[in-house]
């Protein structure tokens, strides 16, 4: 089965390749489309929605900082959802799913396990404490995550997060410390 995923970012885009390939590896992807952020994805949804009759989509969006998954979607959709539209949100952003993988993460920055929430998503805001927890690693190459002046995010940031995903984040561990990422999962196995 081919299916249209639609990211805001090229994180969510790699987490939901990774996702795909462990859990639905009968579903072929597209090139992703959207990448311009949560506001580009709201602006399409509804167009996304009727598409989705023809061609499956799978829609990931960072809550950010709205107030809860059902507010989100009360705003963005006023409609009735496709069964072929697959439409999940990571709380409160995809960095939080990343993290959840604590073992791995930990070992891939060099920091204590300790160091990484048990629940992701309970951190107010994942990029900034992704890129704090950066800041303590000893690792040469996890310096470039570490931003430089006003930039929220280090030159290398979306690279060596890849490089992450792809190598080591297990999806499976990481589901363990974020309900929302085990949700999103529950339903890409049924899809």
């Amino acid at each position: 089965m081919w299916v249209q995923p639609v990211v805001e970012d090229l994180l969510q885009e790699a987490v939901l390749v990774k996702m795909v390939s462990v859990f639905r590896p009968d579903i072929s992807l597209y090139d992703s489309i959207g990448k311009r952020g949560n506001t580009y994805i709201k602006s399409k949804i509804k167009a996304l929605n009727e598409a989705s009759v023809h061609l499956p989509h799978i829609i990931i969006t960072d809550l950010d900082d709205i107030e809860c998954a059902p507010a989100l979607i009360a705003d963005w959709v006023s409609f009735k959802l496709s069964k072929k539209l697959l439409f999940r949100i990571a709380e409160k952003e995809v960095e939080a799913w990343i993290m959840a993988d604590r073992k791995n993460f930990a070992r891939f920055l060099g920091v204590p396990v300790v160091k990484i929430p048990i629940n992701t998503e309970q951190i107010a805001n994942p990029k900034t404490e992704l890129v704090n927890m950066a800041r303590r690693s000893k690792r040469k190459q996890i310096k470039d995550l570490i931003s430089e002046g006003t930039a929220q995010t280090g030159p290398g940031y979306n690279l060596i997060l890849q490089e992450f995903i792809f190598n080591q984040w297990d999806p499976v561990s990481a589901a363990e410390h974020n309900v929302s990422l085990s949700k999103a999962i529950e339903r890409l196995k049924f899809f």
